[in-house]
């Protein structure tokens, strides 16, 4: 796709010579003899497209399951392969013209389950070690205390992740030089781009089909070995043995994936299923404990009665509701497999509704949970966001809990943000706050672990300053399956403190002290829907995310230099174009998934919608004059600055219409954006190169999303006007140059 999250954002372009005529020629007699399409015109350019985003959003998603560091730096992964195939496009013209790089991506899959004894701790061991700083909290991350262990740790994984990073570009190397061969060869480049576009929605949506019927990625790398074989069958040795190391690591990527029968692949992430033992079961997201199934039936209170005297009164599960003076109403907030469901019937709930994201663990809950909370006609399951669900939500509550939602996943990969960061900004805490009843409360469960214990300050900051009093706070230690947890108790009822008070709560209290000091003072800044990065400490560039930046900023200079034409004009415009497109793009999607909720499919609708629009700005031009580019600079300067200083905040959230108004606010800056592109593209001579040049902007954009960690998601928007306001400079540089050039070649052939 163009200017946005598909590979398709930038343009490229050299003169037409015989090589690219060769190139072209071979492009369209490939695809008219193999392709799925089967035809001429644009049609091999749709499938290319089409394979080119499906196969991007499958290693985006794959790496950043098997591999723990992408999952909480995923849109790096996804500037590796913008990288990849903006320096494809640059190359459209070279020999080697293959739709994939069948070594690479075998490669990657060996790097990633090489069988080799302890290579799984190896890899753990690298999110461990670009992980020791303690800026930002990594679940299950362990800080070394040796220098030279961290040392050795910290280099190896560099390496690695160094490894992986080109691994990924490589792959989507010959991906771009098809797309740029079909733009070259285009006698119309406005409608092979919009083909292109069309691509890509196709892509998003056979991926997001795959996700929903939740596939293993078995089935998406061999989807995306059969999509490429239809488009280049034939080939000589080294392409045959390419495709036979390609073949032979699905072969390990079926045996990783189908050894273990309790693994599945929800829309979001991996989860592994392990049986404990009497009904009990352990979760493993992205392989990594996250949860688990417990069984506190009374029959296995019976087989354990040190459980059954006290995991009443002190587990993080069923404690808390000792402070409730009523429990008829209870809001779960992230209800997971069914333990707090289960606690809240047990401690007497008349009505139980349970918010959670994840169906497949929902599924699993309802499937295995011995206590079957979620078959009780008391509770009601809800699959939703839970932002969403709290804009929405009209009725009041007498608890409402926050469960232990520590995510392991980004909502996008566009994105730096978890799927969790909206759920625990001081917006969120204030809606929930909305829907307490007088005499209610809210509780809020959080693992804090060392060195990350700033996480409790923030929490207890946040909530102090919320209800304008302290929160009763104390750790509740692990009762066999329940989890431990840091456990956050508030109110506007001022009896809640009394209950607190009386002997037996206030010994509890006393007993099992959180790990932290009960102070704001020193506590780092509060998380907001601006600046949403709860696991990040202080409103600066966390270390570990700064280095895997620093690792492939230092890559694209290498694998950059010696093929953008620094010295043109066209170059930087197209450049600049790609940058602040993604920019915008990425503030459009965080804004949508704040009001629509951070689900998978509200993420595959906005960029729909994003790739459509721009289809639409596309037909605006190729059905009218050469549109003049000034106005629409103007209009989409002033509209990326009316969405910075529009107090969206200030609006009714839960209203239709304010998700159509801020649709459209939003559809207008890319619309503008879209034409833009579309005529500056359709006046570029060397068409590949301009795409190119987008691609890698799209780069520098993506991590100049990094500033977002300083100055917070809108401000993006203010970046994205820079981006664009240089853009148009180099744009009128360009026009300019083309103009002297022109009446300079007019007089020469006077003279003549």
């Amino acid at each position: 796709m163009a200017q946005g999250p598909s590979q398709h954002s930038g343009e490229s372009g050299e003169t037409a010579s015989s090589g690219r005529g060769n190139l072209a020629a071979r492009f369209f007699s490939t695809f008219r003899m193999w392709s799925p399409a089967g035809g001429s015109g644009l049609q091999p350019l749709f499938w290319v497209s089409f394979a080119a985003l499906f196969i991007e959003i499958m290693l985006v998603r794959w790496i950043g399951t098997e591999v723990r560091v992408f999952a909480y730096f995923q849109n790096l992964a996804l500037i590796a392969c913008f990288l990849g195939f903006g320096l494809g496009c640059y190359r459209a013209a070279g020999r080697k013209i293959l739709p994939f790089d069948y070594f690479a991506i075998g490669l990657l899959v060996l790097v990633v389950y090489a069988p080799i004894r302890g290579w799984n701790a190896m890899l753990e061991s690298m999110t461990a070690a670009l992980s020791f700083f303690s800026d930002a909290a990594i679940w299950n991350a362990q800080v070394n205390p040796n220098p030279g262990v961290v040392f050795r740790l910290f280099g190896t994984a560099v390496l690695l992740t160094t490894a992986l990073l080109i691994l990924l570009i490589a792959i989507m190397i010959p991906l771009g030089q098809w797309v740029g061969a079909g733009l070259d060869a285009a006698t119309d480049s406005v409608r092979a781009y919009s083909v292109n576009l069309l691509g890509s929605v196709a892509g998003i949506w056979l991926f997001a089909g795959l996700s929903f019927l939740r596939f293993s990625p078995a089935y998406w790398f061999g989807l995306a070995l059969v999509i490429t074989l239809m488009a280049y069958p034939g080939g000589a040795k080294l392409r045959k043995a390419g495709i036979a190391v390609f073949a032979g690591s699905l072969v390990l990527l079926v045996f990783a994936n189908t050894r273990d029968a309790g693994t599945f692949w929800s829309p979001y992430q991996k989860i592994e299923l392990t049986d404990k033992g009497e009904q009990q079961y352990e979760i493993r997201v992205n392989n990594v404990g996250y949860m688990t199934i417990a069984n506190f039936t009374p029959e296995y209170l019976a087989r354990h009665p040190e459980l059954a005297c006290c995991f009443r009164e002190r587990s993080s599960y069923d404690m808390p509701f000792r402070f409730a003076a009523a429990r008829e109403r209870v809001l779960i907030i992230g209800s997971g497999a069914g333990n707090d469901a289960a606690a809240a019937l047990r401690n007497g709930a008349g009505h139980v509704d349970a918010v959670e994201i994840d169906p497949v663990i929902l599924s699993l809950g309802e499937r295995l949970h011995p206590e079957q909370p979620y078959e009780s006609p008391r509770v009601r399951k809800v699959v939703q966001d839970a932002r969403a669900f709290l804009r929405r939500e009209q009725e009041q509550y007498d608890v409402i809990v926050f469960g232990l939602l520590d995510s392991h996943t980004q909502f996008s990969s566009l994105s730096n943000m978890r799927i969790d960061n909206y759920v625990y900004t001081a917006e969120s805490f204030r809606e929930a706050r909305r829907l307490l009843k007088p005499n209610g409360i809210l509780v809020v469960k959080f693992e804090v672990r060392e060195p990350w214990t700033w996480l409790g300050q923030r929490f207890y900051g946040m909530l102090s300053q919320i209800f304008g009093r302290a929160p009763v706070t104390l750790y509740a230690p692990q009762y066999g399956a329940l989890l431990p947890a840091t456990v956050f108790v508030t109110s506007d009822d001022p009896a809640l403190w009394t209950r607190a008070a009386q002997p037996e709560l206030a010994e509890l209290i006393r007993s099992i002290p959180p790990k932290f000091p009960l102070t704001t003072a020193g506590a780092p800044p509060a998380a907001t829907d601006d600046w949403p990065y709860v696991y990040h400490q202080l409103k600066t560039i966390p270390k570990a995310y700064l280095t895997v930046s620093a690792i492939l900023l230092l890559i694209a200079l290498l694998l950059v230099r010696g093929n953008l034409e620094a010295r043109s004009f066209s170059t930087w415009h197209f450049f600049f174009l790609g940058g602040g497109f993604l920019l915008l793009e990425t503030q459009m999607i965080s804004r949508l998934a704040l009001y629509f909720g951070s689900t998978w499919l509200v993420n595959c609708v906005a960029l729909t919608a994003i790739l459509l629009v721009l289809v639409g700005a596309n037909l605006f031009v190729s059905k009218r004059p050469p549109p003049r580019e000034g106005p629409f600079y103007a209009l989409l300067v002033a509209g990326l600055l009316a969405n910075y200083f529009f107090p969206w905040q200030r609006l009714p959230y839960g209203t239709r219409a304010v998700g159509i108004l801020l649709s459209v606010a939003y559809a207008l800056p890319v619309f503008c954006a879209g034409v833009i592109f579309a005529e500056s593209f359709r006046r570029c001579d060397r068409k590949s190169n301009a795409f190119g040049g987008n691609i890698v902007g799209a780069v520098a954009g993506g991590l100049t999303q990094n500033f977002s960690f300083i100055i917070g998601m809108n401000a993006l928007l203010l970046l994205a006007v820079v981006f664009y306001a240089t853009a148009c400079m180099f744009g009128w540089l360009e026009t300019s140059r083309v103009a002297a050039a022109e009446v300079s070649t007019g007089r020469a052939a006077t003279v003549q």
